[in-house]
């Protein structure tokens, strides 16, 4: 039996998925892992375009389907790639068309170039100045060509050219819904970032995802003295991720963006030298501005390696006035979450419930980290969730973010995970693996609980039934 274009068309996209094709912003953190199946393996952007070109050599009907998949995401790396790219959506808009008395007529259509949904331009070395002039207009005629773009992505290494954002805003079409910037080695003070320094977000009234995470400051404290940002109504701004840097705090705290309700800050994106304090404090501005109608904060460590944190806790979301609408809250583990670092231990940092909070995710948790003789940050803020479940009485969920129970090669990683999943037992609270499985010992007159010592340590663990989930 056949299959419908659309079904055919959606078999092919699922056997092509690669992760930021058709959207920048992040998924829900919650949304359950599954392990990686290495016989099958994962989609890479190469892998998935040499399937894409086999798609479309199979025979007629298959080519008509899939060759929109081929222009779904296009990557410019450099400038060849973008004169190919240019001369390929140049010469498809040319096509045949029959008139009424039969004759056909060459006319223009909307070519391959109607397919692209996200374009990613890669500007990464630099050119001389007669190159780089012709350089920037191949990129604003091709984007002419390419009028239902959702996503523009621009990744530059060295500072626009004057009087190059505001063209590439006009051919950009005004229906553009996701932004992600990065630019390197800024120098805010000779306005080497345009796109906080003009209103060239204002030319898209539909965008919802604004991502500036990777937008490096080199004169982010020097700047605040004397940068000031004019105020623009972005209305359906729902996702904003940027980096805990005070000056892009301070931008983001300026605009009108009352959709706004997912935030991510990622410390790995500011700069090494941004002093703690000063991005705390434009945050409370931040916080102040927009904090009542987020409802997901998503914290990304300074450092992906070792998931150390940022210089922002997450306390400063847990204030009563601070995000009262919030509901999820992952990040990576902290020191300590229920005191002050320098005050006095019997003083709890947060004196009052915040009556919202559901999830908790904490990303780079393993089973080393998870045994209660070898006691570290991650088990402190796992102890404290417990400890004071009176100040989150919406709780629901705490996950380990990244951390599959059931891939574990520790033998006992089911046993130790239990006996946390007990403690959160206890206070009504599911503790979650990254697939979403609460563990559990198996019911039976087998079932024994774990072995600790009277000081509270465990020195040795007994298997004595089957640990399962459920």
């Amino acid at each position: 039996m056949s299959l419908p274009p659309e079904l055919w068309l959606e078999i092919f996209r699922c056997a092509t998925h690669v992760p930021r094709t058709r959207s920048i912003a992040t998924g829900d953190p919650f949304v359950p892992e599954r392990p990686v199946d290495y016989v099958w393996g994962m989609n890479s952007p190469i892998q998935s375009m040499r399937t894409k070109c086999m798609l479309v050599r199979v025979c007629r009907a298959w080519r008509a389907i899939a060759t929109e998949l081929l222009y779904e995401h296009v990557v410019l790396s450099s400038p060849r790639r973008l004169d190919a790219f240019y001369r390929t959506v140049l010469e498809s808009r040319k096509e045949f068309r029959e008139k009424e008395n039969g004759e056909a007529e060459l006319v223009d259509g909307l070519g391959h170039g109607q397919w692209v949904r996200h374009i990613e331009v890669q500007r990464w070395l630099r050119a001389r100045a007669a190159h780089a002039l012709s350089y920037w207009q191949t990129i604003v005629r091709a984007v002419s060509f390419c009028p239902r773009i959702r996503v523009f992505s621009g990744l530059w290494q060295a500072p626009l050219p004057d009087g190059f954002l505001p063209v590439l805003a006009r051919y950009l079409p005004p229906t553009l819904e996701e932004i992600y910037w990065q630019q390197d080695s800024v120098l805010i003070a000779v306005k080497e970032l345009p796109i906080l320094t003009t209103s060239a977000l204002v030319s898209f009234p539909t965008i919802r995802v604004l991502d500036l995470r990777k937008i490096c400051i080199l004169d982010a404290e020097r700047s605040l003295q004397h940068v000031t940002f004019g105020t623009m109504s972005l209305h359906n701004v729902s996702y904003l991720a940027l980096p805990t840097c005070p000056l892009l705090l301070r931008y983001a705290s300026r605009q009108v963006m009352p959709a706004l309700r997912h935030l991510v800050l990622d410390a790995a994106g500011a700069p090494r030298t941004v002093y703690a304090p000063l991005a705390m404090k434009e945050l409370a501005n931040f916080l102040e501005k927009h904090g009542q109608q987020l409802q997901t904060v998503e914290l990304l460590p300074s450092n992906t390696q070792s998931l150390r944190p940022g210089p922002i806790s997450i306390s400063a979301f847990l204030a009563p006035n601070a995000c009262p609408n919030l509901e999820t809250l992952p990040g990576p583990p902290i020191v300590n979450l229920a005191y002050h670092h320098a005050g006095s231990p019997s003083l709890p940092l947060l004196d009052a419930p915040h009556p919202s909070l559901k999830r908790v995710g904490i990303r780079g948790l393993g089973i080393s980290k998870l045994y209660p003789n070898k006691p570290v940050q991650a088990q402190a803020h796992l102890e404290a969730l417990v400890a004071y479940r009176a100040l989150f009485p919406a709780l629901e969920v705490v996950r380990t973010l990244g951390f599959l129970v059931g891939t574990s090669t520790d033998i006992f990683a089911p046993d130790v995970f239990i006996w946390w999943t007990e403690k959160f037992e206890r206070v009504g609270v599911d503790l979650q693996d990254g697939e979403g499985v609460v563990w559990m010992l198996e019911d039976g007159p087998e079932k024994a609980p774990l072995v600790a010592s009277e000081s509270g340590p465990f020195h040795a663990f007994i298997r004595y039934g089957n640990s399962v989930s459920s």
